[in-house]
């Protein structure tokens, strides 16, 4: 107790004579600022008075001048600047009283006769008098504005006997007018502001320039070196307090630490051990790393402790110690560090480092730590997610209708290429898009939607581009919603075409009932003919339906599910030869599907219910298009495709899916019979009022004799150099009645061994226009 009572005693004392020893230091400074104050005003005083004094002697010699006759009034005021008046003392003394000459001419006669001076006015004028030649003085004026500017943080004065003239500082008046005229003082009071004022003599005169500044009590350095010097006693003060209290502290802190170290590390150690883990401190500053026992296990180390960064890139492999040394870098500017990679020994393993920057407790020096993981499990469970993801999203991508996935909320989550492409929506469609938001922007694309009468939840859709939609949509198990679109369009234009038919059949038997003549034979004969083509269309119909659904349906189903064992979406096969097996049944199946198809194609054709929907387009627009969508079927036996297609042609009337079909059926069959390396050439052109389609290919050719029979259904070559083609002889007859529904005709011409050219005609104006043309002519 009494060490303590001694050692505060001590540290008062030492306190005390440190206050008084500043406090006399910053007394001598004061007044020495004082002193360099007043000098400083004394000498700008002295200044001014000395500019004054300058003035009157300039004005002196121009007065001398003109009084001498050798310089006019008006010359001696353009050289003399600042002077408002020069004239003679008669003249001034004619002015009234009060004004600024009849003043001037009023302090001027107390000058003797002959002599010269300066005086000053009320008005703020500074009179110059000299005597001219004849003896009359002369008197000149010139403001005190024209000599000094008006100072703004200071208040100049000029004094004589008779007068005094102030400008500046009004809020320096009081100091300015009670300071003596004797030296410079520092003037004070209860109503004066506190100030500095020099007065200086101009020489040659009774006139004095007084210069007054504030000044006041405590200035701002004042106030700053009294805190310096409040600091310079506090900060010791303090220091000594500081140091005692923390001496004993760090004591008890080092102590205490030590002993959580201990048992910290021994939980940390078997925490480690269990988890399959690891500790580490990196320092940024030495480039430094320590690994603990279970760190070093993980990157297979022989030893544990303090290794360099060099030491961890030497357990990675080559292709990560750029990402390593960026993700060390990194940390440096963000404080934390993340990273995963490879461990070279023992193979296939994937550790992760995660840790971030805090002060070391015992050195206090900032340090990166964290723990280190084996993440072997979680990174290969990662990876067979990623491939079946990538499995998936290629089977949705292969679906030719459009398809959309939505979570809970009706975001969207994910939508394939025919999805966007069907509805235009490519530049628009994006993650976490709305259903509401997604339905408004395919609004453009859409003609006509209709609910289905059989499910609420189908839509039917007409698009602007000719096809119909059927929209399905149907909740998944975690509340999403799916929705996926086929395309009806050969369905809805049956219907239509079937409508048609009726029609006409209504119009047939109102001009049966309308013949003259023959009312009862044509009706029996109509009604013949009417059940005999009802039990024909119904027959067709049934046929059609049951092939449609019988054959349709269940090749779909082998095709879909090929597919899916060729890409292995369940699972992988076993036997490699599997995966050839499923590639094989989907190639047949997509074979035979492309058969029925013809063959529907053809009956409907022959029964005089395929229509063509006749439009103004671009005859080259659909070329191209069937030349794109076989262009990977030639490149695969290296046939190169050209297409020639004439410039500036007209618009063709004709429907451009069956014109895309035809071109499609003639250069598929080229592709077919020209060997690897050849070429086809497909032609468009104008010739009269038809527009040419021509596939010229240097295949093997057709036989002479061969060449009548092409053209029918099902007919085939079948001397090809020995090869067997797929098909059913149906593409040629598609493509010339396709032709002949437009109006136009098909050509065919061959030489074996060499090439063949199948071309087709179309009239311009569309089906019917060169039988038009060739009526007009004959009428004319």
């Amino acid at each position: 107790m009494a060490d303590n009572r001694r050692t505060w005693g001590l540290i008062l004392a030492i306190l005390g004579l440190l206050t008084l020893a500043l406090g006399l230091k910053a007394w001598d400074e004061r007044q020495v600022a004082e002193r360099a104050f007043l000098t400083q005003l004394d000498a700008e005083s002295k200044m001014l008075a000395a500019r004054v004094s300058s003035r009157s002697d300039a004005a002196q010699v121009v007065l001398r001048l003109v009084g001498q006759n050798d310089l006019t009034t008006s010359k001696a005021a353009g050289i003399a600047n600042g002077m408002d008046a020069l004239v003679s003392l008669r003249d001034a003394a004619q002015s009234p009283p009060g004004s600024r000459l009849g003043d001037a001419a009023a302090v001027a006669k107390a000058l003797p006769q002959g002599e010269t001076g300066m005086f000053l006015t009320t008005h703020g004028d500074i009179v110059f008098v000299s005597a001219a030649a004849d003896g009359a003085p002369l008197i000149a004026l010139s403001p005190i504005s024209a000599t000094f500017s008006k100072p703004e943080n200071a208040r100049l004065t000029l004094r004589s006997p008779d007068a005094k003239f102030s400008f500046g500082g009004a809020y320096l008046s009081g100091a300015a007018d009670i300071a003596p005229a004797t030296g410079p003082s520092i003037q004070s009071g209860p109503d004066i502001v506190r100030a500095g004022t020099a007065c200086s003599p101009v020489s040659g005169s009774e006139v004095a320039v007084c210069l007054t500044v504030a000044r006041p009590l405590l200035s701002a350095s004042d106030i700053l070196r009294i805190a310096i010097f409040g600091l310079l006693i506090a900060a010791p003060a303090m220091a000594i307090l500081d140091l005692t209290r923390r001496l004993s502290r760090r004591q008890r802190e080092i102590l205490a630490q030590a002993t959580h170290n201990q048992e910290s590390d021994r939980i940390l150690g078997l925490v480690m051990r269990g988890a399959q883990a690891g500790y580490w401190e990196w320092s940024h500053t030495t480039n430094t790393v320590f690994f603990s026992d279970g760190a070093a296990v993980l990157l297979g180390f022989d030893r544990s402790g303090l290794l360099t960064l060099d030491d961890l890139l030497g357990r990675a492999p080559v292709e990560a110690h750029d990402r390593i040394r960026e993700a060390f870098t990194k940390a440096r500017t963000i404080g934390w560090l993340q990273l995963t990679f490879p461990a070279v020994a023992p193979s296939n393993r994937w550790v992760e480092m995660r840790g971030s920057l805090s002060d070391d407790p015992v050195s206090g020096e900032p340090v990166f730590g964290g723990i280190m993981l084996d993440v072997t499990d979680r990174k290969q469970a990662e990876d067979r997610i990623r491939a079946a993801e990538r499995r998936l999203r290629a089977a949705i991508e292969g679906f030719a209708g459009p398809f959309a996935l939505w979570d809970a909320r009706k975001r969207l989550l994910y939508w394939n290429r025919a999805f966007a492409n069907d509805f235009g929506l490519q530049d628009t469609l994006r993650a976490g898009m709305s259903h509401e938001t997604m339905q408004i922007a395919r609004a453009g694309a859409v003609l006509v939607e209709r609910q289905s009468s059989e499910d609420s939840r189908t839509t039917l859709i007409a698009l602007r581009s000719g096809r119909w939609l059927k929209m399905v949509e149907r909740p998944t198990p975690d509340g999403g919603l799916l929705t996926v679109g086929v395309d009806v369009s050969e369905n809805i234009r049956n219907e239509e075409e079937l409508k048609k038919q009726q029609e006409k059949m209504k119009r047939a038997a109102l001009d049966l009932q309308r013949s003259e003549g023959k009312a009862e034979a044509l009706s029996r004969k109509y009604s013949e003919e009417k059940a005999k083509a009802e039990h024909a269309a119904f027959t067709k119909s049934a046929f059609l339906a049951n092939m449609s659904h019988e054959l349709r349906t269940p090749l779909n189903a082998i095709i879909g599910f090929s597919e899916i064992m060729m890409n292995e979406l369940a699972g992988p096969l076993g036997h490699a030869s599997y995966k050839d097996y499923s590639r094989d049944i989907l190639t047949s199946g997509q074979h035979l599907l492309d058969m029925i198809n013809d063959i529907l194609d053809m009956a409907k054709i022959e029964a005089g219910k395929m229509t063509i929907t006749t439009q103004h387009i671009d005859p080259v627009d659909p070329v191209d298009a069937a030349m794109r969508m076989i262009r990977r079927k030639a490149e695969e036996k290296e046939i190169e495709l050209i297409l020639d297609g004439a410039q500036n042609l007209p618009d063709i009337d004709a429907d451009h899916r069956a014109i895309r079909q035809m071109v499609l059926n003639l250069v598929s069959n080229a592709i077919k019979f020209t060997d690897r390396g050849g070429k086809i050439t497909v032609r468009v052109e104008q010739r009269g009022p038809e527009i040419y389609f021509g596939v010229t290919d240097t295949g093997i050719g057709i036989p002479a004799e061969d060449i009548s029979r092409l053209g029918q259904p099902f007919e085939q070559v079948s001397k090809t150099k020995d090869r067997n083609t797929d098909g059913t002889g149906l593409g040629l007859a598609l493509t010339k009645s396709f032709a002949e529904m437009h109006g136009g005709r098909l050509t065919l011409s061959s030489i074996y061994g060499e090439g063949t050219t199948v071309a087709f005609y179309l009239p311009i104006g569309g089906p019917g226009s060169l039988a038009e043309q060739v009526i007009a002519r004959d009428v004319a």
